[in-house]
């Protein structure tokens, strides 16, 4: 698998050279942000589903340590942490499962065939990690298998002259850590390179945790017509894992070390930009069921996964154009799963139309997959139908129609233990989303260059609706008139979720002193109806029925003097199936200078006790202290 990646990086740089038009690198175009999830740029004005850009560089004032526990704030997202600082946690986005969406690094997709609890396994640190892409509803059309709900992209960007971004803290449990980011351009050569390490002793039995993070990219322009992009990452992390995944054995223990490689290639001939990208991932898992005693239970797992992507658009009168294919060979070794391989082919065709002076945009899209599994092949073609109205420039109105898709996971087919059993028989799940929503976005007063005051007030308030109807989903189930009976992946007959989720943020400018500086409230609900293969449904959910029904999340900032501010975090959980709960973090820094801030957070103010995944009883409040370092010529 490894020299057929070098094949195909040889193929990505042959087409360097056959392209001949003008390709700009700014990530913001004429005030308007643009979003890289694709791969091309795209003006955020454009979007026809419901998208956020969560910067954070701007919520710098969140009390995190690790860009995961960032997708916590997120309303509609649902992480589920198994330990602190992003040890391990699973993703769900409005109401899925952590198996139905897809985590990618500047565009790069981290598929992992053995499991989704591997997804967030990220080589990524807050200090180079400039925003978030969150994609919700179906991203099929955009990314392909896997994007069922959505799907979040972390952007990093090279900083164009030599500069360092470094945290170093400290806090309860024996916690200690740092992440530093040195940016040093060469010529037109932009690349920046990353290291974090945290460890901690755990705030219960068997909770210790060590991470370690290196991380590379890179921008070059290779012509006025061409750049490339290059990214290296490796993350190295070990845990006790009491309570993980079953709580009869509290000494459970785990090791997994993940590594990427990406490189792309962007040009233009005339009106058609083509982007071409090939990348590796490599995973390693080691589990134990008794950590001193490997002998007892012992898997392990080593995976592989090469993707090439070719992806394009075409401009003419008609409008725009986007086409694109995808090729992946997914590869696993394993003491439990045995050795196993299967290859994903896939293609999409979609059309851009802008009426009413633009202010009706039209996106027509049909995208097919070939997947061949356990000696069968599977082949289906999605259509899907989107629509946005802009009526002036502060309002728009979207809506969206299409299919979506996955391809059950090497564990969900072949896993087996004391309490659980894979299902080889297991067939792809299929969903059709349906969204309709509106945003709003205005700014106003002046702005002062130079000061503190350098942004203008801004509000923008966000809402959806939306549907997601899916058949044959794949969820853990077992008997409950025999308890005994093991876990066993199966397709349940169709599961229909509704929701409707809100935004408000508000930004105010002044001088900085003991004044508010941000609000903003996001509200979720999503209702799950669930028809089981199982007439009488007798049968338990393991995942279905624990996802999110309510979701609250609130935050304030505020500014004390010229150089201190407060944030304070709101967090309200209502799960199907579950208590619900309340979470309050808040933290506090310090400008000392230009260059140092000092920062005392905590999390958890109110000591609840809560369970987020699996068994394990999340830690109650605790606190943290460090300092930033940033400097930029």
């Amino acid at each position: 698998m490894k020299s057929l990646m070098g094949l195909f990086l040889v193929f990505c740089a042959s087409s360097f050279f056959a392209q001949t038009s003008m390709i700009s690198d700014t990530v913001r175009r004429k005030n308007e942000v643009v979003v890289y999830g694709k791969g091309l740029p795209v003006a955020l004005t454009d979007r026809t589903s419901s998208l956020q850009i969560f910067d954070l560089v701007q919520n710098r004032a969140l009390p995190i340590r690790s860009v995961n526990e960032a997708l916590a704030y997120v309303p509609g997202l649902d992480l589920r942490q198994r330990g602190v600082q992003g040890v391990q946690g699973d993703l769900s986005i409005r109401g899925g499962t952590f198996e139905q969406n897809l985590i990618l690094i500047n565009g790069f997709k981290l598929v992992d065939p053995q499991t989704g609890h591997h997804a967030l396994n990220l080589p990524v640190l807050l200090t180079n990690v400039k925003n978030v892409e969150v994609y919700k509803s179906s991203g099929t059309r955009i990314f392909g298998q896997n994007a069922m709900t959505g799907a979040v992209n972390f952007v990093t960007q090279p900083e164009r002259s030599y500069g360092v971004n470094m945290q170093l803290f400290g806090g309860n449990f024996g916690g200690l850590g740092f992440q530093s980011t040195v940016s040093d351009p060469v010529g037109k050569l932009r690349q920046s390179v990353s290291f974090g390490y945290d460890k901690s002793k755990g705030y219960w039995y068997n909770s210790d945790h060590t991470n370690q993070q290196v991380f590379y990219d890179a921008v070059l322009p290779l012509a006025k017509n061409q750049e490339l992009k290059a990214l290296l990452g490796y993350s190295d992390r070990s845990f006790g894992a009491n309570g993980y995944y079953t709580p009869s054995f509290p000494d459970q223990w785990e090791s997994t070390q993940m590594a990427i490689a990406g490189l792309s290639h962007r040009a233009g001939m005339g009106k058609v930009t083509l982007l071409t990208k090939a990348s590796l991932r490599t995973h390693r898992d080691e589990f134990r069921l008794k950590r001193f005693d490997p002998a007892f239970y012992t898997n392990k797992h080593w995976s592989e996964v090469i993707t090439v992507e070719e992806t394009g658009k075409w401009e003419s009168s008609l409008g725009t154009t986007g086409f694109g294919g995808e090729w992946r060979l997914e590869g696993l070794n394993s003491t439990n799963l045995g050795e196993r391989e299967r290859t994903y082919v896939s293609g999409f065709v979609d059309h851009t139309v802008k009426l009413l002076e633009n202010k009706l945009l039209l996106v027509g899209n049909v995208h097919y997959f070939n997947l061949y599994m356990n000696g069968n092949t599977h082949q289906k073609i999605l259509p899907g139908f989107e629509l946005a109205f802009q009526p002036v420039a502060s309002l728009r109105f979207f809506g969206n129609i299409g299919q979506s898709y996955r391809a059950p996971s090497y564990t969900e087919l072949f896993y087996q233990d004391y309490s659980n059993v894979g299902n080889p028989n297991l067939q792809p799940e299929y969903a059709t989303n349906a969204e309709v929503g509106l945003c709003y976005s205005n700014t106003w007063g002046q702005s002062v260059s130079g000061s503190r005051d350098s942004w203008k007030s801004k509000l923008s308030m966000d809402a959806a609706l939306y549907r997601r109807n899916t058949t044959n989903m794949i969820d853990w189930v077992r008997s409950t008139t025999v308890p005994q009976d093991p876990w066993m992946p199966v397709n349940l007959s169709s599961v229909i979720f509704t929701g409707i989720e809100s935004n408000v943020f508000y930004r105010w400018n002044g001088d900085g002193t003991f004044m508010l500086n941000e609000v903003s409230l996001g509200y979720n609900y999503t209702d799950a109806n669930h028809q089981f293969v199982d007439p009488l449904q007798t049968s338990q959910s393991r995942y279905a029925f624990s996802g999110l029904r309510n979701q609250l999340v609130g935050r304030i900032t505020a500014s004390l003097t010229h150089w201190v501010t407060v944030s304070m975090a709101y967090r309200g959980v209502d799960r199907v199936g579950g208590n619900a709960y309340s979470l309050i973090d808040a933290k506090i820094q310090g400008n000392l200078n230009k260059t140092v801030t000092v920062f005392v957070e905590g999390n958890n103010l109110t000591n609840t006790q809560y369970v987020e995944a699996g068994f394990v009883q999340m830690p109650g409040r605790w606190f943290k202290a460090g300092l930033q370092i940033k400097m930029l010529d």
